[in-house]
């Protein structure tokens, strides 16, 4: 009767490690909001490759180490069976030899190793088939215990034939398994992030395209067009953005135009009212004055002193009238402005100011004014010293203003005083009618206006026209 020993297989174990090696797609989208659209898809799909990579590599591995142990355990049974047969078919004579050729005959095998046992000692084991070469971290997942088994019989004389189990060549095939898998899914990604960079360059481009013609748009250039490429969603996107582009360019010229126009109007009613003041009052005031020298001339001469004071005080005035008349006339009229140019007529703005206020120093560096930039640049550039002067000198109580005309791509015109600068309310974003009016100058030509303090105390007041707006508009 054949008596057997042994121990039982043990139970699959977790694997370590994997379950924490699958990213958490959700934690780390919090912190995409700083990556491009197509720095985030692409993290995104790469996430979930991977995600699935891990997924995919932890179940093969656990149905990869199932299979071992299957595999060892019918290795076992199977092993376990022959020697069986064998012990039984045991000669009486010649045992020693049986015994060597029933291990030789397990040489090769892969799954399972014989040996003879005496003494508690193998003298005589079988030889494993080679193995394919693993890595150690494959193997660490797939290695199981070694399971034996211990057959004895009475005609063996003490001595046993041990059946043990040796996982190393089936684990060596799961790993080229694993392998191939592994390389053909590699594949696979690669080939799905060429496919996801082609499709995010259809998006993207067009996308990119859009961008820039918003940027345009925000500029207040109205003349940038997008080209109706990538997929039918984008182009129909580009379709409309070209078509509000150009309605916005339409509207922006109608403005100007009708800005300019206002301007124009307001020229002509300031002529208007100048040649009233010029026309009207003027000869009612000369002949105040002649009607008061006469009063004067006979009240002397009949020796009525008093109303000789009284009418020659009533000249006076009339005088006054005269003057303060004169000097409207002079800011409704930008005299010189058509004759002698725009650095002339600046000029002269700068003397009438000097002459009125000897305690101000006017600081004129205007030569590139002297060609002049066209008659509406010309006039708006005019119109607003002369605002920007009267500010300065009333309100800001200036020792010195500096006057700068700079020409480039860009008209810019600089005007500071070292006065007390500006009132609280324009600080904080509450303009008066002034700045108001040199803003809807600046607007038909496109040109900007900065009001800032100026280093040192002080106002700046600062304004941009692009150039070629300026003559175009011509």
């Amino acid at each position: 009767m054949l008596l057997r020993g042994g121990k039982s297989a043990t139970q699959f174990p977790d694997f370590p490690g994997l379950a924490g090696n699958i990213p958490d797609i959700a934690g780390r989208s919090a912190n995409m909001a700083f990556m491009s659209l197509r720095g985030q898809f692409y993290l995104s799909v790469m996430l979930a490759l991977l995600a699935a990579l891990s997924l995919l590599a932890a179940v093969a591995c656990w149905h990869a180490r199932r299979s071992v142990e299957n595999e060892m355990a019918m290795a076992l049974r199977a092993a376990d069976r022959v020697v069986d047969n064998a012990l039984i078919s045991l000669p009486q004579s010649n045992a020693d030899a049986y015994l060597a050729r029933l291990v030789e005959s397990f040489d090769g095998n892969r799954h399972v190793r014989v040996s003879l046992i005496e003494g508690g000692k193998p003298i005589l084991t079988s030889h494993l088939a080679p193995a394919d070469p693993v890595p150690r971290w494959y193997r660490r997942l797939l290695e199981i215990p070694t399971d034996t088994r211990l057959d004895t019989a009475p005609s063996l004389e003490g001595r046993a034939l041990l059946v043990a189990t040796d996982a190393h060549a089936e684990i060596g095939e799961a790993w080229v398994q694993f392998r191939d898998g592994a390389t053909l899914l590699a594949l696979f990604s690669l080939l799905t992030m060429g496919l996801v960079h082609l499709a995010m360059g259809r998006i993207t481009g067009p996308i990119a395209h859009l961008a820039r013609g918003f940027e345009k748009l925000g500029g207040g250039d109205y003349r940038g067009r997008v080209p109706p490429r990538g997929p039918r969603e984008l182009r129909a996107l580009a379709g409309d953005f070209n078509r509000m582009a150009e309605r916005l360019g339409t509207l922006e010229t109608d403005n100007r135009r009708l800005a300019r126009q206002t301007i124009a109007i307001q020229e002509e009613e300031r002529a208007d009212i100048a040649r009233d003041l010029h026309d009207e009052m003027g000869p009612f005031l000369f002949a105040m004055r002649i009607d008061a020298d006469a009063i004067t001339a006979a009240a002397q001469a009949a020796g009525h002193d008093a109303i000789a004071a009284r009418a020659q005080a009533l000249g006076e005035a009339a005088g006054h009238i005269q003057r303060h008349v004169r000097s409207i006339l002079k800011q409704l009229r930008s005299e010189g402005l058509a004759e002698t140019g725009l650095a002339a007529a600046l000029t002269n703005l700068a003397e009438f100011w000097r002459r009125r206020h000897d305690g101000v120093l006017l600081h004129l560096d205007i030569d590139a004014a002297s060609r002049g930039f066209g008659a509406d640049a010309d006039a708006v550039i005019y119109r607003l010293v002369q605002e920007g002067l009267t500010n300065a000198v009333r309100h800001g109580g200036p020792r010195n203003v500096w006057l700068a005309i700079r020409a480039g791509k860009t008209v810019r015109v600089a005007l500071e005083d070292d006065g007390v600068g500006f009132a609280d309310a324009t600080i904080a974003g509450t303009e008066g009618m002034g700045l108001k009016g040199m803003r809807e100058r600046l607007a038909p030509l496109g040109g900007t206006l900065t009001l800032s303090p100026r280093a040192g105390g002080g106002a700046r007041l600062e304004a941009e026209i692009p150039l070629a707006r300026a003559e175009a508009a011509q």
